[in-house]
């Protein structure tokens, strides 16, 4: 492959467009966005090398779709358009082939509608995890079924004394009443402690008890996980969560049962358990990091800005593990689940 045909593939150009998109001013970014300008047919390039490399269409590398995405972004803001309130699927892709010279019709013009669809799925399940972060956690005693369960997971050994007490302290939550807690990202800082909890079950309880009765070095969980949460909604609203997004697009169908029934979203068949999956992983992530830094819950708020700081850049480069952190390798010190 000569130098020429190296600058088409699809990695580089990821990487100039990670870059460009990096919110920090650098000369890295202003390098990127440079080259980005001077290649007006690089969606075009980047369509081409996939279909040379993968001639079925059923997987779309994650770096091409990322590619589509940054193509999508620019026609939808340049229009005045709204990503999470997108126009017909048909002339998005109309629109996008017209301005970067795609013949249509063409096997490029079809991967682009392919890659497209996944694209707008992703932000579809942005919009509703936004959706259910506006929705406020409700105060007729709707939501106290999955309070409920959410108690039997993790302190499986104690009953429930009321739905309002200092014994939710115990799992974590920093007032006598959940809902208080969840106040910054409403229903969805419930679903996204739930997933976590439903998901490790034994695990999880465990992890209870190492964060919240960690004698000197203890923490409360349940506030970790709704800062967390709010972290992972940052991290999809800007876009900086995209790869992830468009990897869990790949081998899932377009539209299959939501993580949790009760989960009031845009759409009853919409799946937002990849989001619900990244705010579980940064969860597990924080609490092998807390255990080993030995904090103090005096440091709580300080520690959770800092990791927040170092895993971003790392994350939107698709990367979620403890060498954001300093790790040798990444899992050194890792949570274990068995």
């Amino acid at each position: 492959m000569s130098t020429f045909e190296l600058w088409l593939t699809p990695s580089i150009t990821l990487s100039l467009i990670l870059e460009s998109e990096s919110p920090a001013p650098s000369f890295i970014r202003w390098a990127s966005s440079w080259l980005l300008y001077f290649r007006p047919a690089l969606l075009k390039q980047a369509l081409a090398y996939e279909l040379e490399q993968r001639p079925e269409q059923d997987v779309v590398s994650a770096g091409t779709l990322r590619i589509v995405d940054y193509a999508c972004f620019r026609t939808t803001t340049a229009e005045g358009g709204s990503l999470y309130r997108p126009a017909d699927p048909d002339s998005l892709s109309l629109g996008i082939a017209a301005s970067e010279s795609i013949e249509v019709p063409s096997l490029e013009y079809d991967l682009l509608s392919t890659a497209l669809e996944r694209v707008l799925r992703t932000y579809a399940i942005v919009g509703a995890v936004q959706e259910l972060a506006e929705t406020p956690f409700p105060s007729d005693g709707s939501a106290d079924g999955e309070l409920k369960e959410l108690w039997r997971i993790l302190k499986p050994e104690a009953e429930l004394p009321s739905m309002s007490g200092k014994h939710w302290q115990e799992i974590g939550f920093q007032n006598v009443s959940p809902a208080t807690d969840f106040r910054g990202v409403g229903m969805l800082g419930l679903q996204a402690f739930l997933y976590f909890s439903r998901t490790y079950r034994d695990r999880a309880a465990e992890i209870v008890e190492e964060a919240v009765g960690g004698g000197e070095s203890w923490y409360p969980l349940a506030l970790a996980s709704i800062h967390l949460t709010a972290f992972a909604l940052d991290l999809a609203t800007s876009r900086d969560l995209q790869l992830f997004l468009l990897r869990s697009v790949q081998t899932r169908p377009e539209t299959t049962p939501a993580a949790s029934s009760d989960a009031p979203t845009k759409d009853a068949d919409l799946d937002i358990e990849p989001f619900l999956r990244i705010a579980s992983d940064l969860l597990l992530l924080f609490h092998s990091h807390w255990r080993q830094g030995g904090f103090t819950v005096m440091q709580f708020e300080q520690t959770s800005k800092s990791f927040q700081a170092a895993l971003r850049p790392w994350i939107r480069r698709g990367i979620l593990d403890g060498r954001a952190l300093g790790w040798e390798t990444w899992d050194e010190g890792a949570v274990k689940l068995e």
